[in-house]
């Protein structure tokens, strides 16, 4: 990281945990994220907080990145990826919100300097127009947690 994160990016996975730790691990792939969340709550911690995780990707045209002018937003985010077994409305279940709140809670603890809670496509709307999709943004989940834990929010 190139200095203290101001956003906590929320993902969907587009699959399965075990996909996505598969994913990860392969160098070719040349993405990260902080943390995964499976459907059942548990979690996996794929890097170190105070680490760049590149599961953002660049800001692209249409992009309502509330941070500095030029800089990656990698560098200032902290990102949590939700399973979703491949499937977009897969509801987010209570232990995935509860354990993805419990996260957030504990990133702020350690980084008062976060003020956003956001989703991928604010970052990448062209490419990534639906993540973390309406089972996060129509289900009102990602709202609730912004509100919850006092973070401003950006969809």
């Amino acid at each position: 990281m190139h200095g203290p994160p101001i956003a906590v990016v929320i993902h969907t996975m587009a699959g399965t945990i075990e996909g996505c730790t598969s994913w990860f691990l392969n160098p070719a792939s040349q993405v990260s994220a902080h943390y995964g969340v499976g459907i059942d709550g548990d979690f996996v911690r794929y890097i170190n907080r105070r680490d760049t995780a590149w599961s953002n990707g660049l800001l692209e045209d249409g992009n309502r990145w509330p941070g500095p002018p030029g800089v990656n937003p990698n560098w200032l985010t902290v990102s949590i990826e939700t399973e979703d077994l491949g499937n977009p409305v897969q509801l987010v279940t209570d232990a995935q919100y509860t354990r993805v709140r419990t996260l957030v809670r504990t990133v702020m603890s350690t980084y008062p300097s976060i003020e956003w809670l956001m989703g991928h496509s604010v970052i990448t709307p062209l490419s990534r127009p639906d993540c973390p999709g309406d089972r996060w943004i129509a289900s009102g989940l990602l709202k609730q947690l912004a509100d919850e834990a006092e973070l401003d929010l950006l969809v």
